[in-house]
């Protein structure tokens, strides 16, 4: 009996995807056309694709690649569905539409179970009260790092504005990033691959989701054409400086950020995964609709069909870069170092703080782009080098992670809000706020993550 359910099990995730595929080719048949270049058509290759990954490649793997379908499917699909609902549509439409619901839904839960199986709840999470509080906690500083920290539009210092964004950013940004965590402790990677993975998350909201990469002038923020104009690259239809401040600062604000000072709150659980099965299918939903919700801007479609088609495969590349680093992890192969001592904690900081500033004070050049990236990438491989070489541990991360979250909140305080009319006082009283939540959330990971034990510098690398 076992045998058999386990058997179902293995074909439940890749059954669910076709399933998918085709009732999302029957709606490209018989609906109308989609809006925009990312419609219901580019769904069918991406679930039959991951439907092929999902059963050749092994379990937590292909699980989740079919569990980053779902969610890309989800995103067309709910938006899709949503104007069957409120248009004048057909029947037929209306049914097909349910039948990828239900196909999706049953891959998500396969995926879910895979992901989750031969876990015991010991080894896997703990039950205490403290795990929803720092689950919510990660969620509201993605929303903060990700949008609200920066305070750049008319929703700074408007406590209703500011209290929706919380919970729709926490949805847009949060919930990938626990999912994309989970992942990682689940299948025993480290943090390189937790980076490239957040490295997919970024590139897939700024070229897929809300396409912002690609906008001559996204939502009308001021200086948004000069900025662009400043580094085009006509080939790609990019600006070389838009490039490096959504991705990178999507990896390290929207994601990598909240999740190092998270960890550290709870140093007994950075190791293990937060979800369950409920929480991994809640996550995936609240991603996929905060992410429909955006595809459904006319100002998020400003992709063109090959732009859209390269973009998708720089996230498949970083998501198989992930598990090929995972993996060789996970097995064993790499080399950790033996250290005798552990690594201070100030001067971290103090070069964390300079690594932070230097990219946000250089100009929206290419010698701006260039020093931004040098110095980037050469705090990232010190960082790596370090981790393999020395005692690092969860406080030094949580200390990364503040002084970039510092430094962002503070240099909002010496501008205005690039769109809207936001009067001095609530502007000044957001950034305060934030600032201080930064400081007390930063605290405390700098604070607990230093019982961590050294044991955790051959775990982070």
């Amino acid at each position: 009996m076992r045998r058999s359910s386990g058997v179902r099990g293995v074909w439940l995730l890749p059954t669910g995807l076709v399933v998918a595929a085709l009732a999302s080719g029957i709606l490209a048949v018989v609906g109308p056309p989609p809006n925009g270049p990312f419609g219901v058509p580019l769904i069918v290759p991406v679930l039959l694709a991951a439907a092929f990954a999902a059963r050749v490649l092994p379990g937590r793997i292909g699980a989740g690649i079919g569990l980053l379908a779902v969610v890309i499917a989800v995103a067309a699909a709910i938006r899709f569905l949503g104007a069957d609902l409120v248009g004048d549509r057909s029947v037929v439409e209306v049914a097909v539409g349910l039948v990828q619901f239900a196909g999706l839904g049953a891959a998500a839960y396969a995926a879910v179970r895979q992901l989750i199986a031969r876990r015991s709840d010991a080894e896997g999470r703990s039950h205490d009260a403290s795990r929803p509080a720092q689950i919510i906690g990660l969620l509201g500083m993605c929303a903060i790092g990700a949008e609200l920290l920066a305070a750049y539009d008319d929703s700074t210092g408007d406590p209703g504005a500011v209290a929706f964004a919380l919970i729709f950013f926490g949805a847009l940004y949060g919930a990938p990033a626990l999912l994309a965590r989970d992942l990682v402790r689940r299948c025993g990677w480290g943090w390189p691959s937790l980076l490239l993975l957040f490295a997919a998350l970024g590139t897939a909201q700024a070229c897929l989701i809300d396409q912002s990469m690609f906008s001559v002038d996204y939502q009308g923020y001021e200086g948004w054409q000069e900025t662009r104009q400043a580094t085009l690259i006509p080939a790609l239809g990019i600006g070389a400086t838009n490039a490096y401040n959504f991705i990178v600062g999507h990896v390290i604000y929207s994601f990598a950020a909240p999740v190092a000072l998270a960890e550290a709150w709870v140093p007994r659980r950075a190791r293990q995964p937060w979800l369950g099965p409920i929480g991994t299918v809640v996550a995936v939903l609240a991603y996929g609709g905060a992410a429909a919700l955006i595809l459904s801007d006319p100002e998020s479609r400003s992709g063109t069909p090959p732009q859209l088609a390269v973009s998708a495969g720089m996230v498949a590349a970083f998501i198989a870069a992930a598990a090929l680093i995972g993996r060789r992890r996970a097995s064993g192969s790499h080399r950790t170092t033996e250290f005798a001592g552990r690594l201070p904690v100030g001067p971290v900081f103090a070069i964390a703080l300079l690594a932070a500033v230097i990219p946000a004070l250089s100009s929206e050049g290419w010698g701006g782009v260039l020093v931004s990236l040098a110095v980037t990438g050469g705090f990232g491989i010190a960082i790596l080098v370090t981790a393999r070489t020395r005692g690092w541990s969860l406080r030094h991360s949580a200390v990364v992670a503040f002084a970039f979250l510092l430094v962002r909140g503070l240099l909002a305080f010496t501008y205005f809000p690039l769109i809207g009319d936001v009067a001095p006082v609530p502007k000044y009283a957001h950034n305060t706020i934030l600032i201080l939540v930064v400081v007390a959330t930063g605290w405390l990971a700098v604070r607990r993550g230093a019982g961590d034990g050294r044991k955790e510098a051959a775990h982070g690398s």
